[in-house]
């Protein structure tokens, strides 16, 4: 590293642990750069992603009134998309190529699996929706500026489709002849979004976290998710499985 590059990098490192803002890109190295395109992209692609998922349960919901919930989701979900991909665009990366065509390099798998029923539906708005809002509060506390004021916003809309899926979980759940059904919806979707947190102590989380582009391990957000939903659904008279005995076959 030339001398130059070395005090670029001490200078923002300083910034970075005095708990300030990095706003420019002239600020910051490109191992910086590189990891946080990194986490722009997974979280747009992610967004985008899930507006796609519930695009077909404004014509399957079970009345108008949830039609027009699915709608606006969905109308939120494209929205934070389009908040994320305009932050890359700023790296002058071609946001219509990872759209349309590097797509496959940057979803999750969840984003493949079929939502087949109601029941799927609102299980995966509660455990997935939950997952994103716990990921995006790191994000929301980032050394990148930018990002950070995004996610300000995103993240009080993300909790607010996590309580539908809550409202409707613990809905069906109390209804005898619908309680099989989520539960099995719990059984399929759980080990699926458990996985979107992706693998403790990596050197890339390490980097991320060095970088304060994430403030916890994945395994910190797993437990504290993990947590909350134990308790929820526990409380609807729901089985939950077992985390440990998940991962292990993992």
């Amino acid at each position: 590293m030339s001398v130059q590059l070395e005090k670029k990098h001490e200078k923002m490192m300083e910034k970075i642990h005095n708990g300030e803002k990095l706003e420019s890109l002239t600020e910051i190295t490109d191992e910086y750069k590189d990891n946080l395109l990194t986490l722009l992209i997974a979280q747009a692609d992610s967004e985008l992603a899930g507006a796609y998922g519930y695009i077909p349960w404004i014509e399957g919901a079970p009345n108008v009134a949830e039609k027009l919930v699915m709608a606006n989701i969905v109308k939120d979900e494209c929205r934070h998309a389009k908040a994320i991909y305009d932050l890359i665009d700023r790296f002058g990366v071609n946001t219509d190529k990872l759209i349309h065509e590097d797509k496959m390099k940057n979803r999750m798998k969840v984003f493949y699996e079929p939502i087949k029923t109601w029941a799927d539906l609102v299980m995966f708005n509660f455990l997935m929706d939950r997952a994103a809002g716990h990921q995006l509060q790191d994000a929301a506390e980032c050394s990148w500026g930018p990002w950070s004021r995004a996610m300000q916003q995103i993240e009080k809309e993300e909790w607010m489709h996590v309580k539908h899926g809550e409202t409707w979980v613990r809905k069906l759940a109390n209804d005898p002849n619908q309680k099989p059904k989520v539960q099995e919806a719990l059984d399929f979707w759980f080990p699926k979004v458990n996985k979107v947190f992706g693998k403790p102590g990596t050197d890339s989380n390490n980097v991320f976290r060095k970088f304060k582009l994430k403030q916890r391990d994945n395994h910190e957000v797993r437990q504290v998710w993990y947590k909350e939903i134990k308790e929820l659904l526990e409380s609807y008279g729901l089985t939950v499985p077992d985390i440990s005995v998940i991962e292990s076959k993992n």
